[in-house]
């Protein structure tokens, strides 16, 4: 009986022990779940959005196949909607009862622009194949051929799937005790049977010892397996394929029943996606890609003259001054270029609060944010529309000492205050008006307490006294007048950590120089000769030189004043007086 428990007991361990290594081989499940798509249409854009990826946890797998022109790039679902526009885009969504992705297309447009270089996308990928991201659901990823055919529509999402196997380890478990139980029976069944055949004693006189078959071989000299080997090496195989066995069930944590909920949660691969009260213009990462792009457009412009080129990346005043520096080096090359946009870091980054367009953002650049080699730069940069690249409409040189107010942290992003605001100590359109007349009356203005008189060196640059001496040293031949122009709806204020607004504003500054007697003639130089192209004139020579200033305007009611913190001025235009 105690022979038949343990051959149960054995049977019973194996078909345990078998079972677990059929859930992990035979029984296995499935790694991964793949949904192709089964859409076939005529749009140019294909539109995953963030729902789909998120239809299932874990990472998304994103394989797309064709031939000729493959673009896809992911970005706000919001943003990406918006440069689709009204173009007909089929929009994946992911069907669970038949494993697929279902396409439904809307919109008329039959074409988009080239996508590649967008300043919404988080990342982008040129060519056909697969890439792999953890997005949210707020951020979704788009498809786009050559733009004017259709999209690719060879496409699947793949996702990992939960391939734990929580009963494995207890089976192992008690299929080794089943096993040691067998093993304990069977020894029990052979002491107790070696037992019940104990020695008997003989009757019939007395013989000689029976001497064993391997005795007499040993003393005949051959060489004799010792006694009982074989069946040891048998029952000590089992020990070891068993404790084999539980060491890998112990080893893993997915053979083991766990508690809680253990479902991935996705995450965003894309920074700057976290949850936030208000939706900003750009994250972080996007905010320093587009400076390198512009500090790379700026300095093939720069270095070329082109013009063209510029105005990818530049707009109103930037871009006035630039289209002018490159027509005078053109013909004066002792003239320097604008000052160099450096990306090698970005101090300050500072997004508008907004997911509409027109958009803008604040960010202050450097090549070393801690050094004071080099003046860093206030870029103020602005996006139309969802297909345009963001464009610098402000390019100013920080002051030396200037001290930037606290401001908000990128992922919250700043308010983007009216021109009209009476939040400040100065309406925004006014600040440029207000800062002019101080440049031509210093402390006579009637602004003239508004503005913070130390640390302001643009006053001792083109202010009062600059243009009192420069008058002073015309002959009485020659008079010179000044006045200013101020460009409408211009300024762009950002709102600071208290209450107070960071000012970007531009203004005309205009030098007239007129002969006062008959048959004088006003002769020109540098510059101003070779924007004009004119080396003398009896009418006179207008000079026009743009200026943009970056301010601090503290909140109303406060006692603390204006502070400029940097400028940047040169000649736009200069011509015959008619």
């Amino acid at each position: 009986m105690r022979f038949v428990l343990a051959i149960v007991s054995f049977v019973v361990g194996l078909l345990l022990v078998g079972l677990a290594v059929g859930q992990r081989t035979v029984f296995a499940p499935p790694s991964s779940l793949v949904a192709a798509s089964t859409a076939k249409t005529s749009a140019p854009v294909t539109v995953i959005p963030g729902t789909t990826l998120n239809a299932n946890p874990g990472y998304q797998e994103i394989n797309i196949k064709g031939s000729g022109d493959v673009f896809a790039a992911y970005g706000k679902t919001s943003d990406v909607l918006a440069w689709v526009g009204d173009a007909a885009h089929t929009t994946l969504r992911f069907d669970a009862e038949d494993g697929t992705l279902q396409g439904r297309t809307t919109g008329s447009g039959t074409s988009v622009p080239d996508p590649a270089g967008s300043d919404l996308w988080y990342q982008e990928y040129d060519g056909a194949g697969q890439f792999t991201v953890r997005l949210p659901e707020d951020v979704s990823v788009v498809i786009v051929g050559d733009g004017k055919d259709a999209a690719p529509s060879d496409v699947s999402v793949t996702w990992p799937r939960d391939t734990a196997t929580p009963s494995v380890g207890p089976l192992l478990v008690a299929g080794g005790v089943f096993l040691l139980g067998g093993i304990a029976l069977l020894v029990w069944a052979i002491v107790h049977q070696r037992r019940g055949r104990g020695p008997r004693r003989r009757s019939g006189g007395t013989r000689p010892p029976r001497v064993r078959a391997s005795r007499r071989a040993a003393a005949a000299g051959a060489q004799v397996p010792s006694r009982g080997r074989r069946g040891r090496r048998a029952f000590v195989a089992v020990p070891v394929v068993l404790v084999g066995a539980l060491t890998l069930a112990g080893c893993s944590a997915e053979y083991w029943p766990q508690g809680g909920d253990t479902t991935p949660t996705p995450t965003p691969t894309a920074s700057g996606t976290a949850d936030q009260s208000e939706p900003v213009a750009a994250t972080k990462q996007q905010i320093k890609r587009i400076v390198e792009r512009v500090a790379t457009t700026a300095r093939k412009a720069d270095t070329a003259r082109d013009a063209k080129l510029a105005a990818e990346r530049f707009t109103g005043a930037a871009l006035e001054l630039r289209e002018a520096n490159y027509t005078i080096r053109a013909k004066d090359s002792d003239v320097d270029a604008p000052p160099k946009i450096s990306a090698d870091e970005v101090c300050v980054a500072l997004p508008q609060q907004t997911d509409t367009w027109p958009r803008t953002i604040f960010a202050i650049t450097a090549a070393d944010c801690s050094a004071k080699t080099a003046a860093p730069q206030a870029l103020t940069l602005t996006q139309e529309t969802a297909r345009d690249p963001y464009k610098v409409a402000y390019d100013v040189s920080l002051e030396a000492d200037a001290q930037i107010p606290t401001l908000a942290p990128t992922s919250v992003g700043a308010a983007l205050l009216a021109p009209t605001t009476k939040l400040l100590t100065i309406e925004p359109d006014q600040v440029a008006t207000a800062y002019a007349d101080i440049l031509a009356k210093d402390t006579k203005s009637e602004y003239a307490d508004l503005f913070d008189v130390d640390g302001d060196a643009l006053r001792s640059t083109i202010g009062k006294a600059y243009k009192d001496k420069k008058a002073k040293a015309l002959p009485d031949t020659a008079k010179i007048d000044y006045s200013s122009e101020i460009p409408d709806d211009s300024a762009v204020a950002f709102a600071t950590d208290k209450a107070g607004a960071l000012v970007s504003a531009d203004l005309d500054e205009v030098e007239k120089v007129t002969p006062t007697a008959s048959g004088a003639e006003v002769n020109t130089e540098g510059a101003v000769k070779a924007l004009s192209g004119v080396d003398s004139s009896k009418k006179g020579i207008s000079a026009t030189y743009g200026v943009q200033v970056l301010f601090y305007v503290p909140p109303v009611g406060s006692d603390e004043k204006a502070v400029l913190l940097g400028f940047t001025q040169g000649l736009t235009a200069a011509s015959e007086v008619q």
